[in-house]
């Protein structure tokens, strides 16, 4: 296996926590964004004679769409650092995996360097999520370089902070290569609560949580919300112990230039392949809810996450398509089936991906809709395994996975007291995001000692 040399280092301008002042960026007008990726002369020197670990996938580009795994070992002499290893999450090291899948360890042909996953468990059954010492002993540095969507329940930052309990354990660096959060105009959902932690969540942050990943690791080291590397369960009473503090220096953000959160950014590349668009990004939120109910929310067909359906033609609005037969394969229903629904595509409606924001508004539709025309809207939680059987019956067929989602019980709980008092659709959503917004103000509050740009939200 081929060595070759790397950089990295953090950022003179890259905080960690509440200790720290940085000014915000105000883009001027008509410049364009500065990504983290691409100001090596920013992290360059910061790296000099640091063996490096690349987190990254095939999101990871610089402006020009050179890949951060060519660009920086094409840095390695000029800056006399050394890439030694790659991570890997959900999707894998090209993004080629489906929801719930990431690599198998293995040498990168390209390169000779070691990949290691950090999603789903080894043969034992322990989570990879933790790199081991033994991993991380040919590290000093780790960095991260991959485009989130700034939703609770996408797993690249469950990742980072996996990572950086990692990065506290054994006494490594992290830098992240700052990226614009799609979505950094809204703050939106309750927060999540802590009998509801899973792999699809961690920390206790807003569905929509308008950060970008550098501010959401600034976030993390401030808030303390290391744990430790054992720490199996995700106990929050470890939050904030001192021997779980990851130092101020082992943290580095590269902030971009010229970003604000009201910064309209469009990908250049799909972070994951059910994310193919700027509408699917921007309705992401709020259609990964049916991911706990029968109805399709685009999955199996061309235009994931920009539209949901059920086999019943009642339920037509503007769109109507057959699902691939390969869903049920990977646990998804309706596979094969013909499904009746609603479109948000700008072709259909009108409404542009910018108009778009979070919202529970269509979920809490359909349920009044399934209501409607005489299906069951929830099954109990003693049925969630057996969610496939009972789609042609219910609505809400995983309630604990739609817990994990929102990130309280509560949701189901105030939709079934909607229906009990014969509330409306808008009664209903009223109610509902007014219990959340005690919990919103104080997390908005928190927020603004992390963030590096200026607001948009």
């Amino acid at each position: 296996m081929k060595k070759i040399l790397l950089t990295l280092l953090m950022s003179l301008f890259l905080l960690n926590g509440c200790n720290d002042s940085q000014t915000l960026s105000t883009p001027p007008e008509n410049n364009a964004i500065v990504l983290g990726i691409d100001q090596p002369e920013v992290y360059g020197p910061l790296l000099s004679g640091k063996r490096v670990a690349l987190m990254v996938n095939q999101s990871s580009i610089d402006s020009s769409g050179q890949h951060a795994i060519e660009k920086l070992i094409a840095l390695q002499t000029k800056y006399n650092f050394t890439v030694t290893t790659l991570f890997s999450v959900e999707h894998g090291l090209r993004g080629n995996e489906e929801a719930g899948f990431g690599d198998k360890d293995y040498i990168d042909p390209a390169t000779g360097l070691q990949v290691w996953s950090l999603y789903g468990s080894d043969a034992n059954g322990k989570r990879l999520a933790h790199p081991s010492e033994e991993k991380l002993a040919n590290v000093d540095v780790v960095i991260f370089d991959l485009q989130d969507v700034g939703v609770r329940f996408f797993t690249y930052t469950i990742s980072m902070q996996w990572m950086m309990e990692s990065i506290q354990a054994y006494g490594k660096e992290f830098m992240v290569f700052d990226r614009p959060n799609p979505n950094g105009d809204s703050i939106y959902g309750p927060l999540l609560e802590q009998d509801n932690v899973s792999n699809i969540g961690i920390a206790p942050v807003p569905m929509a949580h308008g950060l970008t990943s550098g501010e959401f690791a600034r976030m993390i080291v401030g808030q303390g919300w290391l744990k430790g590397v054992d720490n199996a369960d995700n106990r929050w009473d470890l939050f904030g112990l001192p021997e779980y503090r990851l130092p101020a220096s082992q943290l580095h953000v590269i902030a971009m230039k010229n970003y604000t959160h009201a910064t309209p950014y469009s990908l250049p590349k799909p972070p994951s392949p059910n994310l193919r668009t700027d509408m699917a990004i921007r309705m992401y939120p709020s259609l990964a809810l049916f991911e706990a109910t029968s109805v399709n929310m685009g999955r199996g067909s061309d235009y994931p996450h920009e539209q949901t359906g059920y086999p019943d033609n009642q339920f037509y609005i503007n769109t109507e398509y057959q699902i691939d037969s390969g869903l049920t394969a990977l646990g998804w229903p309706q596979g094969g089936q013909y499904v009746w629904g609603q479109s948000y595509r700008q072709e259909v409606t009108g409404v542009s991906p910018q108009q778009r924001k979070p919202s529970i508004q269509p979920f809490v539709q359909w349920w009044f809709n399934m209501e409607k025309y005489g299906y069951k809207t929830y099954v109990g939680y003693d049925q969630e395994s057996q969610y496939l059987q009972n789609a042609d019956r219910y609505y809400v067929i995983r309630p604990a996975w739609l817990a994990k989602l929102v990130g309280s019980k509560s949701f189901l709980e105030a939709l079934k007291a909607a229906s009990e008092n014969n509330l409306t659709e808008e009664e209903t959503i009223r109610q509902i995001e007014a219990v959340w917004e005690t919990d919103l103000q104080a997390y908005k509050a928190m927020r603004q000692k992390y963030i590096l740009y200026k607001d948009g939200v």
